[in-house]
């Protein structure tokens, strides 16, 4: 570089390149002739340099300029954003589509041309491409395409994402559609705590062609799980999908299912609660290779399903946690229902959050959105102000825990020896290794770390 600097010339950038990675590509603006054929020979004396050239374009250059050249001739809207959803780049097409110029693009946010777009929640979710998201800008309807930039491997790993590129592509124009042939209405996942396996789990299987299963209670967010499926599929770019409820699922709408082409997805919501003859006539078809369309349904569990059409399932299926068993997450759950409810500023102190923790919500979060409604109606009643616990209505207090079922012939202190060992070994399983400490254990139980150590030494457990 000393050979540029007495030269006075200003290299802006560099790079190492060359099938070999032999080849040094240098980036000065501005170089004269007269420069250029001065600094060659004295390039020329520097051991190991054997040729000097001058090119218009080193690589890097060269590859930014086909691709703006290849993006500005693409007719459909393309652009990207960072992670915090501020557009980085964006071709002619998608200023058009946001009515500004091309020069104004980079630098917005894409929450401005696409409010309903649930931006936030896409940018911290699952490194997985969405397909086929039916959104609306200037009235005029899109399919927005969702493909996350990762920097890292694991698909998995949320810190990878460092943006996304979208590509929009017009939808045509139907007066009348078939509500059973429009897409589902796109929906955000929350994975949080237990439900973040069924995420990544969901990512793993979506875009395969056998078909899948979710599986959960009622309210447990099947039909979300069902929705987002489509749309982690590619099959949604062809936009080709029926959707059934069971008690709608009969065996003419089998038949007319069978008849779709395998780019079609057929999604049928609460499976079980379809006839039984409709059940086993999709087993047969299943069976004998005679069903082409993408399969995804849910039902309140796996048993739950007509046997044949259990077998088929059960090699793909995601049983959704309840709400109960996540309870150290209701708060971030509450927090993310209140906000999707319209009501952002809302804060849960401490003893709102435990009330909430306490219940067993048997109606998991379609009970505990219905429970939040009513909270803030009764917030508004009383002119405002943070939620309290006054505001929550009455919890049932019925417990949904089995005591009949495996507490017959024990005794209450046998009963209570048996939930504790349980619950010790189950909080030990899920600590890692080298956190196995009985202080630990202590601070996870509430307990005092004496009263851990004698459980441990009663039950046999370390």
């Amino acid at each position: 570089m000393a050979i540029f600097t007495d030269f006075r010339i200003s290299v802006r950038s560099g790079e190492i390149g060359g099938d070999s990675g032999d080849k040094v590509y240098l980036s000065a603006p501005g170089l004269l002739m007269t420069q250029y054929q001065s600094i060659e020979r004295a390039l020329h004396r520097v051991p190991g340099v054997r040729k000097v050239r001058r090119i218009a374009l080193i690589p890097s250059e060269r590859r930014h300029f086909e691709l703006d050249t290849l993006l500005r001739h693409v007719a459909f809207p393309v652009l990207s954003v960072d992670r915090e959803g501020t557009i980085v780049a964006a071709n002619l097409a998608a200023a058009r589509a946001f009515g500004v110029s091309q020069g104004q693009v980079a630098g917005m946010h894409l929450q401005r041309f696409l409010p309903r777009l649930q931006l936030e929640e896409l940018l911290r979710g699952i490194t997985a491409p969405r397909y086929g998201f039916p959104v609306t800008m200037r009235g005029r309807d899109f399919l927005l395409d969702w493909s996350p930039i990762a920097l890292a491997d694991d698909p998995g790993e949320v810190r990878s994402l460092a943006g996304a590129v979208l590509t929009l592509q017009q939808r045509e124009d139907a007066p009348e559609r078939d509500p059973s042939r429009e897409p589902p209405p796109p929906s955000v996942l929350w994975d949080i705590d237990r439900r973040r396996d069924c995420c990544l789990r969901l990512q793993q299987l979506a875009p395969l062609r056998d078909a899948l299963l979710i599986a959960g209670e009622r309210g447990s967010g099947k039909s979300t799980f069902l929705g987002a499926a489509y749309y982690l599929s590619p099959l949604a770019e062809y936009g080709q999908v029926r959707q059934f409820t069971g008690a709608e699922f009969t065996p003419l709408k089998v038949a007319e299912a069978a008849a779709m082409a395998e780019t079609a997805v057929l999604l049928v919501d609460d499976l079980d609660l379809a006839p039984d003859d409709a059940q086993r006539s999709l087993a047969e078809r299943l069976l004998h290779g005679r069903f082409l369309p993408r399969l995804v349904v849910s039902a309140r569990s796996l048993d739950s399903v007509y046997l044949p059409l259990r077998q088929l399932l059960a090699a793909n299926a995601i049983s959704l946690p309840p709400l109960r068993s996540m309870r150290p997450a209701i708060g971030k759950f509450a927090h993310i229902i209140l906000r999707n409810l319209g009501d952002r500023t809302a804060s849960l102190p401490a003893d709102v959050v435990h009330a909430l923790q306490r219940h067993d919500w048997p109606t998991n979060f379609t009970g505990l959105r219905g429970h939040l409604q009513g909270a803030l109606a009764h917030r508004r009643e009383r002119d405002g102000g943070e939620l309290a616990l006054g505001d929550l209505p009455g919890l049932p207090g019925e417990e949904l825990l089995p005591w009949r079922d495996w507490g017959r012939g024990l005794s209450l202190p046998e009963q209570m020896e048996k939930v504790e060992r349980t619950i010790l070994t189950e909080v030990l399983a899920e600590m890692p290794a080298s956190h196995h400490s009985s202080r630990e254990l202590a601070r996870r139980l509430g307990i005092s770390h004496t009263a851990v150590a004698n459980k441990l030494r009663k039950y046999g457990l370390s």
